[in-house]
């Protein structure tokens, strides 16, 4: 069991490269996503967006399939981590993309106490230079491939676009999960 240094649960590598960039395929291939989306309903920004569930509603069989098989690997890997287990109830399965000029501002998930978010950067190939990282109330965790963080709902948080352009767009997949 690893120790923590702050309040985010942090695993990395839960998909290999190769299996990053034939999901990044598989993602920008799809014609599920809006241009119009924006976090928690705010005023305050758009990108493109993919809601894959929301509450027990699912738009997306093949990719909830996907994403619920990929939460179990997650929680596995926290438990194995840090002796810790998500609560079991997928509330929503969102991915959000953002380039050079997306922007967005710190938010809540939700305000429920035991709902923990868990957000996964799914680029295949990210320099440190270009930005994106996710910030978590005081702390930035850096946007590399394969990272999955998660933390509870309430607290505030941001994904940061990149600072330049790059031949890839910012991918990263958020769960809400609670009880």
């Amino acid at each position: 069991m690893q120790e923590r240094k702050s309040n985010n649960y942090i695993i990395e590598n839960i998909l290999r490269q190769k299996d990053l960039f034939l999901l990044y395929k598989g993602l920008i291939e799809s014609n599920v996503w809006t241009l119009n989306r924006t976090s928690n309903g705010g005023d305050f920004g758009t990108f493109p967006g993919f809601i894959i569930q929301e509450g027990a509603t699912t738009y997306n069989s093949y990719w909830s399939g996907y994403f619920v098989s990929l939460f179990e690997k997650i929680n596995f890997e926290l438990e194995k981590k840090y002796n810790f287990n998500l609560p079991s109830k997928i509330k929503r399965i969102h991915l959000g993309a953002k380039n050079d000029s997306s922007y967005t501002e710190f938010h809540c998930d939700t305000q429920e106490p035991n709902a923990y978010t868990i957000v996964g950067f799914l680029t295949p190939v990210w320099a440190k230079n270009w930005g994106g990282e996710l910030m978590v109330e005081e702390e930035k965790i850096n946007f590399e491939p394969g990272k999955f963080i998660a933390f509870k709902s309430n607290l505030r948080h941001n994904g940061v676009g990149q600072n330049q352009k790059i031949p890839y767009w910012r991918i990263s997949i958020n769960y809400v999960v609670g009880e």
